[in-house]
Order: structure tokens, then sequence, then C-alpha cells
């Protein structure tokens, strides 16, 4: 019988306050945003919780996604410098069946993107639009082959979106999550370090050498965004980590990773909760639920609130309902925005504590409006 589930949904807090050219903040759009959410199931459960870690502070520029900086806290990494890119990779080879991807050297995820060149500024697009196929990655990558090796640059390709190199390539730089980056301004969240050059010189040489590149060409055709530049980022070497749940459900490579690190084989995301209880999750499960990921991200207000109710009723209120029966046990709900996490954690008997739900301490949308502008 599954004892605890875990749900982690990042991008499930809307943003906080704009900060405006005179340095103030204007937080008429997170008060509308949360008079059009309608989660009971979401409100009960926050509000009867009991609160566990989170994040309070007041710097925007954190390079790794809160998410991230949660699971690297809860596996025992270094949550300022997040070593996500040993724990892609490892399960990367593992998906493309190649063993031995524990060799004890650093590496880093170098990942084609997309760059948009807006009218005075340059914008990272969310690499997932990229959608990139087998057959280009390795176009693109025979592309750029000869001139990594005149680098001294051995890159591992075991999956079409997400390559890797050694992290000594170009020393330990400060890295940024694509998806932290994703949709802004990419002067603040540039590489930088003691060999940051180097790495410029070599995006500039694959930039170049992409251009006007064949694959390119045939995507700009069809309508789709070329490959026309990479992101290096997630730096580290691979760890032991604790095992973090039973079974570890998620399309994200930087949790499924962890758990093989734990000796958890991971699944795919359920479509919603009652898949959660077909699985042999043994005594607790882990689901990183990325519904509201991509609208938060494109900044689609209105799709964001529509993936909100969807994640209400597929999960918030059926996990709500097996609380209440006793079918479920405990729940942790970990929410996240763009630069703040927070963590709460429910059991079957906190749900009669009514008290709970009285005053201020009832009123959820307040609780997401503080978690929005935690600092």
């Amino acid at each position: 019988m599954m004892t605890h589930l875990t749900l982690i949904v990042p991008f499930s807090v809307p943003p906080g306050a704009a900060i405006d050219a005179d340095g103030g903040g204007n937080d008429a759009m997170l008060e509308a945003l949360l008079r059009q959410l309608e989660l009971p199931a979401l409100g009960k459960l926050l509000t009867r919780a009991s609160p566990g870690p989170r994040e309070r502070h007041d710097d925007p520029f954190l390079r790794s996604l809160p998410h991230e900086r949660w699971l690297a806290g809860r596996a025992g990494l270094d949550t300022a410098r997040v070593p996500s890119a040993p724990f892609m990779r490892l399960a990367d080879m593992a998906a493309a069946g190649t063993p031995g991807a524990a060799d004890g050297q650093a590496w880093a995820c170098l990942q084609p993107v997309h760059i948009h060149a807006a009218r005075d500024h340059l914008v990272l697009m969310n690499p997932a639009h990229l959608r990139l196929r087998a057959d280009e990655a390795a176009a693109l990558h025979a592309a750029v082959a000869g001139l990594l090796e005149e680098s001294g640059i051995l890159l591992e390709t075991p999956q079409p979106a997400r390559w890797y190199l050694p992290e000594a390539a170009f020393g330990p730089l400060a890295a940024t999550s694509p998806l932290r980056a994703a949709g802004r301004n990419i002067d603040m969240w540039m590489q930088a370090g003691e060999r940051a050059r180097d790495w410029r010189r070599v995006q500039n040489e694959i930039q170049m050498t992409w251009h006007d590149h064949p694959v390119n060409q045939a995507r700009e055709a069809a309508g789709e965004l070329a490959v026309n530049s990479v992101w290096l980022h997630g730096g580290g070497k691979l760890q032991a980590v604790p095992r973090l749940a039973g079974a570890v459900l998620s399309e994200d490579a930087f949790l499924r990773g962890l758990a093989l690190a734990g000796g958890a084989a991971p699944g795919p995301q359920p479509p919603r909760f009652a898949a959660v209880e077909a699985t042999e999750a043994g005594d607790s499960a882990m689901v990183l639920l990325e519904d509201a990921t991509e609208a938060h991200i494109g900044e689609d207000w209105g799709l964001w609130i529509e993936r909100m109710h969807a994640l209400e009723a597929d999960w918030f209120a059926p996990a709500l309902a097996a609380l209440e029966s006793g079918a479920l046990p405990a729940l942790t709900l970990v929410l996240a925005g763009d630069n703040h996490y927070a963590e709460f954690t429910v059991r079957r008997a906190d749900l009669r504590k009514f008290w709970r739900g009285l005053g201020t301490r009832g009123d959820w949308r307040a609780l997401l409006s503080d978690l929005a502008c935690a600092a």
C-alpha cells in the first residue's frame, strides 16, 4: 500500500509583482490571476497542511529553477550550483541502453537551442519547442564534431535534445538552466567564469557552422524553429543519493537520473492520480507534474489557468478524496513559481483540524500570493 505521495508542481505559482521602471511593484496581474483560479481541493490541502521547507529570498537572478533546488536539497546535493547534468546524462544513457555512465568524471549538458533576435536583445526560446529529431541531431553533430575535436572536446549524444561533454573542457562555469532563462533577455543569464571566453568562442563557431546548415534550411521551410545555438549548463559530478521514493514518475531527465542514482527505476508521468495507484510504488511515490510549465514560461496566462484547473481535476481533487477516505495516509505538495518553492504535507488527521481553515490561515489565494512574492 502506498503510504506517502509527493507531488512536485513547477510553475504552479503565479508570477510575483513585476518591478517597474521606478523600482516599485505592480501586483495587479498577480491579483487578477488569483481571482480567476478555482482550486477548492488544492486550497483545502494547503490550508490544512503542515508547512515544510520553503524559500524566502530576494534574489531574482538565481540560475536554477526552484523545483531543481528542492530536488537537489532532498538528494543532499549542492543547491547553490545544482549539478543536474551528470544525473541527466545517467538517465539519457540508460534510456539509450548505454551502460557505464557513472565514471567519476564531471559532466556538463550541451543543449541545442534556438535563440531569437528581438529588436535590441537576444531571447532564449523554450528548448522543448525545437522537437529535434534524431536524424537532425546526428547531422548537426557531424557538422561540428571536427571543430570540437580540434578543441579537445569529446561530445556524447545519447539523446537528440541533450548532449554532454566533460566539464573540464571549459572548467566550472556559473550556468543557467535553459527553462530559467527561456523567454528572457539572455544577457543576465549567460555563462560566467574563468574560461567563459573560451566557451563563448566555441559557441560562436557552432552558431556560424549551423547558420545555413541544410537541417535548418529544411526546418525553416517547414515553419519550424532553426537550431541556431547551444546552451551549456548543469555541470558537476555524479554522486551517491538516497532513494527519493519507491516509485519516481516523471519525464524530467534530472529527476529520472536522481531516481536511478538512488536505486529506483523511474517511470513516465501518469496522466492522472488514479494511474499512480496502478503502479508498483511500494510505500511511496514521487511525481513531477509539468503541466503548467510551458504556459507559465510563455506567459500564456489563459492557458496557465486552464492547466491549473486540469491539475485540480486530475490530481488535487482525487488526492484529497484519497486522504479523506484513508486510501492515502499522507500527501506532500511542492509548489514552485519562477523564483521560490514551498513544501506542504497533509495527513488524514489534518483534514479534521477545521480551525486551520479559519481566518487568514484559511485563505489559500493569500498563501499563493505570499509564495509568489516571497522574500
